[in-house]
């Protein structure tokens, strides 16, 4: 088990309805960012995941977000800001 964190475009990351994000833009993102191929966190139903995150790949994640026009979300439905 473990805590996720998640990044969305929808209200919650759980909902059904909403715009996903596609593995072209989670593509995109990594190829303008070496870096992100080493980081914890993977493409799953139209959002980006990571499992138990450090505080450094949460910023990460909120810095992604922003390029993506998403936000960051954890499991419980609590948003991060960078």
């Amino acid at each position: 088990m473990g805590y996720d964190v998640h990044i969305t475009r929808r209200v919650n990351w759980w909902a059904d309805e909403g715009q996903d994000i596609s593995t072209a833009a989670w593509d995109a993102v990594v190829a303008g960012n070496p870096g992100l191929a080493m980081a914890p966190m993977w493409w799953t139903a139209g959002r980006i995941v990571s499992k138990n995150p450090s505080d450094a790949v949460i910023a990460t994640m909120c810095q992604v977000a922003k390029v993506l026009d998403a936000r960051v979300q954890g499991d419980d439905g609590e948003y991060y800001d960078a």
